[in-house]
């Protein structure tokens, strides 16, 4: 790795350059292939050029890498921003990275407790929660399984949707893909292949990637506003000047592209542009709490949520590594008006709902916390993709390469692990070797 510069909050060490202002500096050879995000896709794609002798030059907007994978130790504990878990461990590439490079992982085998205001309900009394969670999923499949392209919410009968234990059900399903079951296609969501525990790393998932990249260089600060592409090769303009290159790997989020922030020149085929618009982003966002000494009755690490029939659900993982630090998660709308409301009133809403759960002593014994705001975020703009009703197949269509010179890359792109981190760097290593072929058909 270049050691170059320390990036803070426990995202790890990463190769930088410097010449944030006026021209890029000269290559010392000519660029083959430019990496726009340095995210988990570009990374990547970046990582396995670079190994294959390609010349790269990565672009990152932000002021250090990671993207959506970021892990913060300002609390005095590794949490992760953005996303925390190894999802599908059998199938899960960075699993066995992690393993084989010293990062402790084990599986997310939490208790999960659920209060009916200060009152932890049995298991009996949330046998119900447990059945409708179950109906809903068994629904769901055999609607996937008849190819219906419809919104996940209308594979439901009639009985599950008046089930009273529904609503914290949906919000269950509105975690999972950052947005309700109404907005999303349920054949889409079916094709995410889940095998294996959901594994959990105590230094952090942005510290995993960062250790993964760690011989990267990649030129931060340096956001895109423009793509020109032509049969000849791609031209990228930036704030510090525009490079050329033969081939260009594009890991933006779907947002950052329909919201106009980078414009192509031509203009994306109209299929291309409609895919981006088909895989919008959904919203999870996370409230981290720390107190100055262990409020919660256990010693061990639980998830908890207090019972409510509006919808409005944080869940709480208590006891971050045997830490005295608190995450709460919300999800979908939820998570927009937490958002629209403020690091403080969003802090403020949590410590409320503990309290309903655990009493006052609580409050009085908080120290101080920090929010997340991904939709605000201008270079993600959410959190991680979801398919809209009617549109199955639009992730297909950004895994292919477009004029001979672009090349799609990000967990949207991914229809067997969307929404991950291992879906970011399985499209990378595809999009690696899809640059690789363009590269040998142009010098032909």
């Amino acid at each position: 790795m270049l050691n170059r510069r320390k990036l803070l909050q426990g995202i790890g060490a990463a190769a930088v350059l410097g010449g944030f202002g006026g021209r890029l500096l000269a290559q010392a050879a000519p660029t083959d292939v430019i990496v726009i995000g340095a995210g988990g896709a570009g990374l990547t794609a970046a990582k396995e050029l670079l190994a294959a002798g390609i010349n790269v030059l990565v672009l990152e907007a932000r002021d250090r890498i990671g993207g959506r994978a970021f892990t913060d130790t300002s609390l005095g504990v590794p949490w992760d921003r953005g996303c925390s878990w190894l999802h599908a461990s059998d199938v899960n590439p960075l699993v066995a990275y992690a393993r084989q490079n010293d990062f402790e992982v084990f599986a997310d085998k939490f208790p999960r407790q659920i209060y009916d205001g200060p009152r932890r309900m049995g298991g009996a009394e949330t046998a119900g929660y447990r059945a409708v969670q179950e109906r809903m999923g068994r629904e769901m499949k055999e609607a996937a399984r008849r190819g219906l392209d419809i919104p996940a919410e209308a594979a439901f009968t009639q009985a599950t949707l008046a089930d009273p234990w529904y609503s914290m059900a949906e919000s269950g399903l509105t975690s999972w893909e950052g947005i309700e079951p109404p907005n999303y296609s349920v054949l889409d969501s079916q094709q995410f292949i889940e095998e294996g525990d959901d594994l959990m790393i105590p230094r952090g998932y942005g510290t995993l990637l960062a250790h993964y990249a760690r011989e990267v260089p990649v030129r931060l600060r340096t956001p895109v506003s423009r793509i020109r592409w032509t049969a000849r090769g791609v031209t990228v303009d930036t704030n510090a000047g525009a490079s050329s290159a033969r081939v260009v790997v594009v890991a933006l989020p779907t947002t950052v592209i329909t919201d106009g922030a980078v414009i192509f020149s031509p203009h994306l085929p109209v299929e291309v542009l409609q895919a981006h618009h088909d895989l919008p982003l959904g919203l999870m966002n996370k409230v981290a709490l720390r107190f100055k000494r262990n409020v919660f009755p256990s010693e061990r690490t639980e998830f908890w949520q207090l019972r409510r029939k509006d919808g409005r659900r944080i869940e709480y993982l208590t006891r971050l590594w045997g830490s005295n630090v608190c995450i709460g998660l919300s999800a979908g709308r939820f998570a927009y008006e937490l958002e629209a409301a403020g690091e403080a009133a969003t802090i403020e809403h949590a410590l409320t709902e503990l309290t309903t759960m655990l009493g006052g002593d609580l409050r009085r014994q908080f120290d101080r916390g920090a929010t997340t705001a991904w939709s605000s975020d201008p270079f993600a703009r959410g959190s991680y993709s979801h398919c809209l009703p009617g549109r199955y197949g639009a992730r297909a269509i950004l895994a292919r390469p477009v004029g001979g010179r672009i090349v799609f890359a990000g967990e949207h792109t991914e229809q067997t692990a969307y929404g991950t981190l291992h879906g970011a760097h399985m499209s990378g290593l595809r999009a690696a070797r899809e640059a690789r072929r363009l590269l040998a058909g142009s010098s032909t």
